[in-house]
C-alpha cells in the first residue's frame, strides 16, 4: 500500500507552499510534454498515477486534446480536483487502480507517474510490470537519492536515477533518448 499523506502534505509541499502553487516547479508535467512532442510521439490517451489536485491535468488536455484518467489515493486532494477530471480520475491507491485497468484489458499511450517513491521498494517492480502491459510510454520524472526534497517525509522509496532505470527494464520496459521515458517493449 501507498504512503497516506496527510492534508498538510498539498498545504505546504516540500516546505515550499500550497501544492496548487508549486506544481509546475515539481511535477514535471512541462518535461513530459516536451519530452513527447520534441520525440514526436502521438499520444490519445493519459492515466496519471497520483494526479494530486489534478492541477497537471489540463496541461495534458490543452497539449494534446486528451482528458487524462488516473488515481489519487489522498480524499481530500482528490475532492479538490476540478469537476470536469475528476470522474475520470478514481480515489484509489495505484497498486489498486493498476491491477484494475489491466484486468479490463485497458490499454493508455502514456503513463505519467512520479509516485513510484511513495510505494514500499517491494511493490515497485510487481507494479511496473503491470504497467509495462497497460501503456506505450511512461514518463517518471520524480525525486531520487540524488534530488531529495527536505521537507517531504512521505518518500518511502529514495533510490539513484540508475536503480530506477533497472527496475523499469526489469519489468518489460525499453529505455528511450530521454533517461525520464520509458518505452514498453510489448
Amino acid at each position: 500500500m501507498s504512503t497516506t499523506l496527510d492534508v498538510s502534505y498539498f498545504t505546504n509541499y516540500c516546505g515550499a507552499g500550497s501544492y496548487d502553487d508549486n506544481y509546475l516547479a515539481y511535477s514535471g508535467v512541462d518535461h513530459c510534454i516536451d519530452i513527447i512532442d520534441r520525440f514526436k510521439i502521438r499520444i490519445a490517451s493519459v492515466a496519471v498515477l497520483g494526479a494530486a489536485t489534478g492541477r497537471i491535468l489540463r496541461h495534458f488536455e490543452q497539449a494534446w486534446d486528451v482528458r487524462p484518467e488516473g488515481c489519487e489515493i489522498n480524499p481530500w486532494a482528490h475532492s479538490r480536483i476540478p469537476r470536469r477530471y475528476r470522474t475520470r480520475i478514481m480515489q484509489a491507491d495505484q497498486l489498486e487502480y493498476v491491477p484494475r485497468v489491466l484486468s479490463a484489458g485497458r490499454q493508455f499511450d502514456l503513463i505519467f507517474g512520479n509516485a513510484l517513491i511513495y510505494l514500499k521498494e517491494s511493490d515497485i517492480d510487481g507494479l511496473l510490470a503491470q504497467c509495462s502491459q497497460i501503456c506505450r510510454y511512461y514518463h517518471f520524472l520524480s525525486s531520487t537519492s540524488e534530488s531529495f526534497e527536505p521537507g517531504d517525509k512521505y518518500r518511502v522509496t529514495l533510490r539513484p536515477r540508475h536503480w530506477w532505470r533497472q527496475r523499469f527494464i526489469a519489468a518489460g520496459f525499453l529505455p528511450t533518448r530521454s533517461p525520464y521515458l520509458f518505452r514498453a517493449s510489448t
